[in-house]
């Protein structure tokens, strides 16, 4: 396929566009994640990214690109409604790598517990005790699905995910394995009691006995629920 001059300018104006806001701040940044690839000024990459503030951003430099994070940029995360406590020190671990984030919490008189909003917000923190890490529910997900399909290890996948976030190991990464290694128990742990629905008895988890979280062999006799004929 031959192109005309004119769908030759068209593509060429599409491909060196600048930001669309018409601003009068330098465009520099591009997302890796959004579907958008354009180049956009500072205050648009941080529009696009207040409900998708976990996307790996670059910065051009003259000749090249550099990774910045949203949070260097400006950007923080509010919880809730008011802003409240901040956590200018926490890290979210997802599959596109391991964040530092700016983040705040809510600070209205009816907020739940940090742990709790956390967890609403689809991130599970790796302590229940003022919480300086999480990972996100879809990296949890993830890895869980590996471990059974691919039989990965919990150091071979973390190890992954940091390459995700810088494959030259040219910038620093917070180590957060030990805290990855903890949050895998207990997420497996909460699976195993979701799926047996402990989460709905009145009596609540702490009633669960022995057996209770067992899956019953399919294959096997089991007088008690019928498997078997009655002459058996």
């Amino acid at each position: 396929m031959y192109l005309t001059n004119q769908v030759h300018s068209s593509y060429l104006d599409e491909m060196i566009q600048t930001c669309g806001c018409k601003g009068e701040e330098p465009v520099l940044y591009r997302c890796r994640d959004c579907f958008r690839v354009e180049m956009v000024c500072c205050a648009c990459i941080l529009q696009w990214h207040a409900h998708n503030p976990l996307h790996r951003v670059e910065e051009w430099h003259s000749t090249f690109f550099v990774r910045v994070s949203l949070k260097l940029l400006g950007l923080r995360i509010q919880l809730g409604h008011n802003p409240g406590e901040n956590g200018d020190d926490f890290v979210v671990t997802d599959v596109h790598g391991i964040h530092k984030i700016g983040l705040d919490f809510c600070s209205r008189e009816m907020a739940q517990i940090h742990y709790k909003q956390l967890i609403c917000a689809q991130w599970f923190p790796a302590t229940a005790t003022n919480p300086q890490t999480a990972a996100t529910f879809a990296l949890m997900e993830f890895f869980h699905l590996l471990t059974f399909e691919s039989k990965v290890s919990a150091y071979e996948f973390y190890h992954s995910i940091t390459r995700q976030t810088d494959n030259t190991s040219t910038t620093p990464i917070r180590d957060r394995y030990s805290a990855f290694m903890g949050m895998v128990c207990q997420w497996c742990h909460l699976k195993v009691l979701k799926q047996a629905g402990r989460g709905h008895d009145p009596s609540g988890v702490d009633a669960t006995s022995a057996g209770k979280c067992a899956v019953l062999c399919p294959a096997c006799p089991h007088p008690a629920v019928r498997n078997i004929a009655s002459t058996y």
